[in-house]
């Protein structure tokens, strides 16, 4: 969970804003009942990067900042580039990571005010109509350019200083982590408006040497500081640190204004050119990324926070020019979800009302409406990204009811837990293996048509189950074999010495309609040999071995097969079922991976052996 300070003074004027409610003292108590954990109160340090405004908060035991994680300036060498500012008091929380809204004083004390009862219920902000648009580039949507949502909004009348710099940077960096994958699903860039030009925005792609910008941290009066997209990821610190997000495309994103001045090239760095600084009073903001869900959240998050620090600034809703055709944001809009006052009072185990339960879930920032049908209509605000399910809403309502006043109970019935027979032959087979020299491995169960299937030589098939919506082209279906895991591990070790022996048991997932849920886990075990001197006899012995220690007879009978050299293949078999295969790869599978070894493998399923 990551540690996030919240400074006490700034947090206590927000909350105490209307009516003084919250003393200092409280403090600790209130965000433990509302289910943060609390680590201290401590005294820290303010250091500045000289080059780029970002504010760290330091304690006495951390020390200084060795560098700067906004610009990558190294303050062991640039001493001159790190300021000291004051020392302040801050409350230092372990915070979960499926609650980004609340990771800063903002959104922290929109949720103090509503638990204390101060200001319950949904709280709406004005957003004004756009009169900025961006355009995007349909070849964004490409495998070679990929990269295809954006979100934007500009804040007017904003007032900064210090210490809202600071926190609008680490709830930047915070939605990075929490929201974005590290950037992958979401990148966030913040610019000074007023340093941009025109109404008509472009996010499209460019070639990696098709454009030069000066990127935040370098200085623009040096010549050399202007730097192609290719440049960036080679040389500056943090082009370095996440070019693997872009290395693979052949065009990278680009995000620019109407006279063509360079905002950011998501999602790595802003331009130097529209840093945010003490004299910015207008922001320009974008969220780009792979999931259109993340970056909607974080921008809702961000403006609704920020919002919160500054009740003066105005928010304007940006228009996207998609190829699927235009839309506004930011959507702060609530969504809608149901909830059953019988299901929540049977969850939590206690005797709760309509009335009691609405209030409950006002408290924690929600609006809710009762229906003709005696069912709560619950509107959950657009910065909430953890509630997905009445569940999560049965969970606000705990939350506000006090987890220290629900009375424990015990289970109606005893029973003692057994494992399921298939996990005890796979221990089984897993100890077998183990001590016929074999290391064990666990690979991912997602994987994709092209590793499952065309790098064996084989046509798709059509029992995979496909995700619907992947989130990597590397992780489009549900495996059907284990085999390809065991290959990719031996492709990554190849460096080792030789021969190794890897097996797995584990799962694979096929389409069946006779199965509840359309589909159906079949537990497998797969084994795979690479050596110079290995080959068939080497993998028969393996399965003798196993069917012996098993005491079950594994069948034997010639077989061809695509993946397998001619002749060198074996099919398994009991009692007239197909169980799998063995014997040696063939030639052009091994070169798939890169492998320059022979590899013999066999792979079966276990249930249907030990059925």
């Amino acid at each position: 969970m990551p540690v996030v300070n919240f400074p006490l003074d700034p947090l206590l004027r927000l909350v105490n804003a209307d009516a003084k409610r919250v003393e200092r003292d409280d403090v600790p108590t209130l965000l433990h009942d509302m289910g943060i954990e609390v680590d201290e109160i401590a005294d820290t340090q303010q250091f500045a990067c000289a080059r780029c405004d970002k504010i760290f908060e330091r304690t006495d035991a951390q020390g200084p900042p060795l560098h700067c994680s906004h610009c990558g300036v190294d303050f062991q060498v640039q001493t001159a580039a790190l300021r000291a500012l004051g020392r302040t008091q801050v409350v230092r929380c372990d915070m979960l990571a499926v609650r980004p809204d609340i990771f800063d004083i903002g959104g922290l004390s929109r949720y103090l005010r509503g638990f204390i009862g101060a200001r319950t219920g949904l709280v709406a902000y004005d957003v004004d109509e756009p009169r900025l648009s961006v355009s995007v580039d349909p070849n964004l949507s490409k495998p070679e350019s990929l990269r295809p949502y954006i979100a934007c909004a500009v804040l007017r009348q904003v007032e900064l200083d210090h210490e809202r710099i600071k926190l609008l940077m680490n709830l930047q960096e915070d939605l990075h982590w929490a929201l974005g994958r590290n950037r992958k699903l979401a990148s966030i860039g913040v610019y000074d408006f007023d340093a941009l030009h025109g109404t008509r925005y472009r996010y499209d792609a460019v070639a990696p040497d098709g454009v030069r910008f000066v990127p935040l941290g370098f200085d623009p009066a040096q010549p050399e500081s202007a730097l192609t997209p290719r440049e960036i990821l080679e040389r500056h610190k943090t082009g370095m640190e996440f070019a693997h997000l872009l290395r693979e495309l052949r065009a990278y994103p680009l995000l620019r204004d109407e006279r063509g001045t360079v905002l950011s090239m998501p999602p790595i760095i802003n331009s130097e050119s529209t840093r945010v600084t003490l004299k910015t009073r207008q922001c320009f903001v974008d969220v780009t990324g792979l999931s259109q869900r993340s970056v909607d959240r974080a921008l809702a998050i961000l403006v609704a926070n920020l919002k919160e620090i500054m009740p003066q600034a105005v928010i304007e809703a940006v228009t996207i020019l998609t190829p699927a055709g235009p839309r506004q944001t930011p959507d702060l809009n609530p969504t809608s979800m149901g909830l059953s006052l019988a299901d929540a009072a049977a969850t939590l185990g206690a005797e709760l009302d309509l009335e009691r339960l609405r209030r409950l879930l006002e408290r924690m920032g929600h609006d809710v409406i009762v229906d003709a049908d005696r069912r709560l209509i619950v509107s959950v605000p657009a910065w909430r990204n953890d509630v997905m399910h009445p569940v999560d809403l049965i969970e606000d309502a705990a939350v506000a009811y006090g987890y220290d006043k629900l009375e424990p109970q015990l289970v109606p019935t005893f029973t003692i837990g057994a494992p399921r027979q298939i996990e005890e032959q796979s221990a089984l087979a897993r100890r077998i293996l183990a001590g016929l020299g074999l290391h064990q491995v666990i690979t991912l169960t997602l994987t994709s048509e092209a590793a499952a299937f065309r790098k064996w030589r084989l046509e798709d098939d059509s029992r995979a189950v496909r995700i619907e919506n992947p989130i990597s082209v590397e992780q489009t279906i549900c495996r059907v074999n284990l085999l390809p895991g065991l290959l990719e591990t031996l492709a990554i070790n190849k460096q080792y010495d030789l021969p190794q022996q890897l097996f797995e048991v584990g799962d694979c997932c096929f389409l069946d309609e006779q199965a509840e849920t359309g589909a159906r886990e079949e537990r497998t075990l797969a084994a795979a040999l690479i050596g110079p001197h290995v080959g068939y006899a080497d993998i028969r012995a393996i399965c003798d071995a196993l069917g012996h220690e098993l005491d079950r007879e594994i069948g034997i009978r010639a077989a061809e097969h695509a993946s397998f050299i001619p002749g060198r293949a074996a099919e398994l078999v009991r009692d007239g079922r197909r169980l799998g295969i063995m014997g040696e790869l063939h030639p052009e599978v091994l070169e798939n991976y890169g492998l320059k070894h022979p590899v013999a493998v066999l792979e079966l399923s276990l249930e249907k052996l030990l059925a």
